[in-house]
């Protein structure tokens, strides 16, 4: 019988606006084949990767050492797409702290508003959540959902906020899955966007925009937390499941535009509450 051959097919390729610190250019999409098997693979694409057309040319090792399986090297692919489009200054580098698979993504030079972008700890970890949050909110509003930039952009705050429940790891598995097979039929709008300045610009303002409205929507549950714990007691707000619908109701009477999710108008749900007040409680804001 002969030996399957092994094919390498570049489905996609995406320059950034604007060179990241690495020096890296874009990202090349691809899918390996092997007979039967068939893996998908995305990889960091420098001006040595690049033909006399600028398309890349990249061969089959590649390919193979671009596939990756372990979540932090996932989400690590995720980070740098988002990089590269604007969604994070140029000069954030991201990297994993340890070995795969139990690495963990760290980021140089983002800057909490508790840190100075030398460090990564709890309170870095928690504003990237609360951030890629906001920037999952301006893709939806934006009517960009499911989306490339919208599945990373998912898959990194769940990443950050909870990826060490089960259920939430295996969450991050299906949208990657579901990413990749939809990979070939992606937006054509997002290929015949304005030139990359604008677009760098555009992305520049909304990035400022998420920081903020992350910022206003942590306040008011604060603010509620602590009108809740006047109104129904200590023994009440004390556990997170509790106090967040206790806020939530609180949210339902006065309906503040902090906690409106902006495609419906409706109050953000509990569990989105619940989230913000467990990471709330670790950076020392709630009682």
């Amino acid at each position: 019988m002969a030996k399957p051959s092994t094919v390498l097919e570049i489905i996609d390729y995406k320059s950034f606006p604007k060179p990241l610190a690495v020096g890296a250019v874009g990202m090349v999409f691809g899918k390996i084949t092997n007979g039967m098997t068939a893996n998908f693979f995305s990889e960091l694409i420098y001006p040595f990767h690049l033909d006399a057309n600028g398309y890349p040319s990249v061969g089959i090792s590649f390919a193979l050492n671009a596939i990756r399986y372990s979540a932090s090297s996932e989400v690590l692919v995720a980070v740098q797409y988002l990089q590269g489009h604007g969604w994070f200054e140029s000069e954030v580098e991201f990297f994993i702290n340890g070995l795969d698979p139990w690495g963990e993504i760290h980021a140089r030079g983002w800057k909490s508003e508790r840190g100075s972008g030398e460090e990564w700890g709890i309170p870095e970890k928690v504003d990237m959540a609360f951030y890629l949050e906001e920037v999952v909110s301006e893709l939806e509003a934006d009517g960009k959902e499911l989306s490339r930039e919208w599945y990373y952009a998912k898959i990194s705050q769940l990443y950050f906020s909870d990826i060490e429940v089960p259920d939430v790891a295996m969450t991050v598995g299906i949208l990657l899955a579901q990413l990749w097979w939809r990979v070939d039929l992606a937006d054509i709008a997002e290929r015949g966007q304005a030139n990359s300045e604008a677009l760098q610009k555009a992305n520049s303002v909304r990035k400022e925009r998420s920081k903020v409205q992350s910022e206003d929507r942590n306040n008011i549950i604060s603010q509620y937390w602590f009108e809740a714990m006047a109104e129904f007691g200590a023994e009440t707000m004390r556990r997170d499941s509790n106090a967040a619908q206790a806020i939530y109701a609180i949210a339902m009477r006065k309906r503040p535009k902090e906690l409106l999710v902006k495609a419906t108008g409706e109050v953000i749900g509990v569990e989105a509450i619940r989230k913000r007040i467990s990471a709330l409680r670790k950076l020392n804001k709630l009682g």
